[in-house]
């Protein structure tokens, strides 16, 4: 059995994952991460967060992952992450970039407890977290057309995605789908969904998951004009 890695060698992991997808985080930023990891931890012991279960594994498969779209957000930017879990990858971009206005949207109410828990601990202003299903409109307490950023990561059923995000991104923001291996050419599976939704597609960026090199895309999404 490898032997757990100490805090040194999780701020370096930190530091290199996060400048290898071009960001650059400070002390603060490297500590606020590392009291997160603690405390999925701890609370993954008694509900179900996250399978991967290594420090490095959370420092690279969600850490470090939740920041890939950071360089592609403007600062200040009013943003929505819809089913963030266990926060992903709405707090990790709070911690690199305390500008954005984040609101996280979970239908698991375990899950939102966590995320309200992460707030308070790192005392993060500016960012809250809600249990809600966002297809239920009557019952939304989140506004739409409102927000620069629509996100969401590990999306398994884009279309599904894009008809959830598509009524809060406000004129000139944009849809971003974070998702595992994705072929250009999957796209037209999903052109009578973005035609309905008056949808363009902007741009696909690959990438490789630093250290592992697992393939990742970013899709990107905005209102035709």
């Amino acid at each position: 059995m490898m032997p757990s890695p100490n805090n040194w060698e999780l701020k370096n992991l930190l530091l290199e994952g996060s400048r290898s997808v071009g960001i650059h985080l400070n002390p603060h930023q490297i500590a606020c991460f590392l009291i997160y990891l603690g405390e999925l931890k701890e609370w993954n012991k008694k509900i179900n967060l996250t399978s991967i279960r290594g420090d490095q594994g959370i420092v690279i498969k969600h850490f470090v992952d939740s920041l890939t779209p950071l360089k592609y957000i403007k600062p200040s930017s009013a943003l929505l992450d819809i089913g963030s879990g266990a926060g992903f990858p709405g707090i990790p971009l709070k911690i690199a970039d305390p500008s954005l206005s984040v609101i996280l949207v979970d239908s698991v109410r375990k899950k939102v407890s966590f995320q309200k828990h992460i707030i308070r601990q790192l005392k993060l202003e500016g960012i809250q977290a809600f249990q809600q299903r966002l297809g239920d409109r009557a019952r939304s307490s989140i506004k739409e057309r409102y927000f620069d950023v629509v996100i969401s990561r590990a999306i398994s059923h884009l279309d599904r995605y894009l008809v959830l995000g598509e009524p809060y991104i406000k004129k000139g923001g944009k849809l971003i789908a974070m998702m595992g291996k994705f072929k250009d050419r999957e796209l037209e599976h999903h052109k009578k969904t973005l035609s309905t939704l008056n949808l363009m597609h902007l741009q696909t960026i690959h990438l490789l998951l630093p250290f592992l090199n697992e393939e990742r895309a970013l899709l990107f999404f905005k209102k035709a004009t």
